[in-house]
């Protein structure tokens, strides 16, 4: 493996958050001002509220004279995202927390960390989002993603990243101090979102109405949609040294 520099958009979010901090020189209109010539008064605001997460590089050297820094101190060599040998795809890593039942509700587990395992993803979709990754178990799914797939997962934040009818799902309910984790292909019927499974036995076609979950409202049943499953991993490789 190689590593190549790469510009990595949550080290300037933080080298602005501290840039504009209260105690600062800076606040964000002003620094958004000075690095753009008077042009964007909101620049800084959105590369920290992720809204912006590919600046120019006229961003980027703006953003370096209103500091009186060099450039290179805005892509640090040190930051680095990892490449196949012979490849040109970025990959980075992610750990593999617990397990995620397709077809019943399961109680939520967080596992030792003996038990957890890296599996290797490509670059984030929604940088500055969180990602995480659950072993599936069950036959809901079964027709997509087979039992033992390492699913990874993009955290659900309203108003920045949410659910659409289409995704798969991982979904939460809330049952006094017992939270319970499932995953399901989510539906909407025109009034209410619906979870449905893919499987190839019959115990798991039964839909789940959980009404309309958000930030603010969840469904009489404690339901939450809590991640967006982005991709299903599978090893083939099964022998231990």
């Amino acid at each position: 493996m190689t590593q190549t520099p790469a510009f990595n958009i949550a080290f300037l979010r933080k080298l602005l958050e501290d840039a504009t901090a209260p105690d600062a020189k800076w606040n964000s209109r002003s620094l958004s001002m000075a690095a753009t010539a008077g042009k964007n008064p909101y620049l800084v605001r959105d590369i920290i509220k992720g809204k912006s997460t590919n600046p120019t590089l006229d961003t980027l050297v703006g953003l370096a004279r209103a500091l009186e820094m060099d450039i290179s101190q805005m892509i640090p060599a040190a930051t680095t995202i990892m490449h196949r040998v012979g490849g040109s795809q970025p990959f980075e890593t992610l750990e593999v927390v617990g397990a995620v039942a397709a077809g019943v509700w399961r109680e939520e587990t967080t596992w030792g960390a003996e038990d957890r395992y890296s599996i290797e993803v490509g670059p984030n979709p929604f940088p500055g989002s969180e990602r995480f990754a659950l072993r599936m178990e069950g036959y809901s799914m079964d027709k997509i993603i087979p039992p033992g797939s390492d699913l990874e997962c993009l955290r659900v934040t309203y108003g920045y990243v949410e659910p659409q009818p289409g995704d798969i799902v991982i979904v939460q309910r809330d049952k006094h101090d017992l939270h319970e984790l499932t995953c399901k292909r989510l539906d909407h019927d025109g009034q209410n979102f619906i979870l449905r499974g893919e499987s190839t036995r019959a115990e798991f076609q039964e839909p789940i109405v959980i009404g309309r979950p958000d930030e603010n409202s969840i469904s009489d049943d404690g339901i939450t949609i809590v991640a967006i499953v982005l991709r299903a991993h599978q090893s083939l490789y099964t022998r231990r040294r």
